[in-house]
């Protein structure tokens, strides 16, 4: 398999963009997309085959759950339980590098979320990815643009060395900040953070106070 290619270099780009790239995820397909903070590999999260080829073309253990990528705080609570601390940083940090795990819906398959009842929800404050996600629809069960183990990709062309494994690339350039996004467990007794990104912990601290 070799994977379709579009650079988005202007308008009419973009909108060719946007309308494969939904096209393809409401079919089952992968597709990698640009991100904020690094570049993306995703498919249709209510499709169990076309995540379990995710996992597969990732070569990704099944016990590592993928994160839902969203474009609105309003879709997010169609799939999973939003209260308390996660809409006080979801209206902070939407949408942005950050993302929350929080119980989930049954409307999640298992699959994405490695069996547990909880989901990690990331909103990208990319354009080009929030027109794909609002015109796909669906929510998308997304990872890094990389084999596990390796660098994630962090602009275009390192992106298209995934055509092998992927349906569609789309080189959307470099990257704004080139890091993953800080990932903050809502579960516990006090907010954990499980991965500091490109927010801070201070930044998190001014919004629900001191995290673990």
């Amino acid at each position: 398999m070799s994977a379709k290619l579009i650079r988005v270099t202007d308008e009419a780009s973009f909108a060719e963009a946007v309308e494969l790239a939904a096209a393809y995820l409401q079919e089952g397909k992968l597709v990698v997309f640009p991100t904020e903070t690094v570049y993306g590999i995703g498919c249709n999260a209510l499709d169990e085959i076309a995540v379990e080829k995710l996992y597969r073309a990732k070569q990704r253990p099944l016990d590592k759950p993928l994160l839902l990528h969203l474009y609105s705080i309003e879709q997010a609570k169609q799939y999973s339980h939003l209260q308390g601390d996660a809409e006080s940083l979801l209206n902070r940090f939407t949408p942005g590098p950050l993302s929350v795990i929080v119980k989930k819906k049954t409307e999640i398959p298992s699959i994405v979320t490695s069996g547990g009842d909880t989901v990690g929800l990331r909103f990208p404050d990319e354009p080009l990815f929030l027109a794909i996600a609002r015109k796909a629809v669906i929510p998308i069960a997304a990872t890094s643009a990389n084999l596990s183990g390796f660098v994630s990709a962090k602009d275009g062309e390192a992106a298209t060395g995934l055509s092998e494994i992927a349906d569609l690339i789309i080189d959307g350039g470099p990257c704004r900040f080139s890091i993953e996004s800080t990932i903050l467990s809502l579960l516990g007794e006090r907010p954990k953070i499980l991965r500091e990104g490109a927010i801070r912990r201070e930044e998190i601290t001014e919004v629900i106070g001191p995290c673990d």
